[in-house]
């Protein structure tokens, strides 16, 4: 495993120096979709760099609200993600405390909770 990533970014680096020679890297690579591939595909290849990436996008506010409509866009991760939130009192006390904020949502909230008090 370690030597196929080696090798990739080898072959990687390779490219984006011989790319280089010929103008702006940058440019280069935004323009070939083949490329790009080989570039997310180390960076998801490899945890280290792929939490790096996400920091990185992270950082901004567009690419931040990019990276929730994605995440809120797919299924399986929220149903992950509200599974986490769900397992640790300390992030529902948060969500709920959020959402109280809110009269209607509050409402909501107490409706929900006397539901489940009557149910016992």
């Amino acid at each position: 495993m370690k030597v196929r990533l080696v090798t990739l970014l080898l072959v990687a680096c390779c490219a984006l120096m011989a790319v280089g020679c010929g103008g702006d890297m940058l440019k280069q690579v935004m323009a070939n979709p083949e490329m790009q591939t080989k570039v997310m595909d180390m960076i998801g290849g490899n945890s280290a760099m792929a939490g790096q990436m996400v920091d990185k996008l992270m950082g901004s506010d567009s690419s931040r609200a990019m990276i929730m409509d994605k995440v809120m866009g797919n299924g399986e991760m929220m149903k992950a993600m509200m599974a986490k939130v769900a397992s640790n009192p300390e992030m529902m006390d948060g969500v709920i405390g959020m959402a109280v904020q809110d009269p209607a949502m509050k409402e909501h909230v107490m409706t929900l909770v006397k539901g489940m008090a009557m149910a016992k």
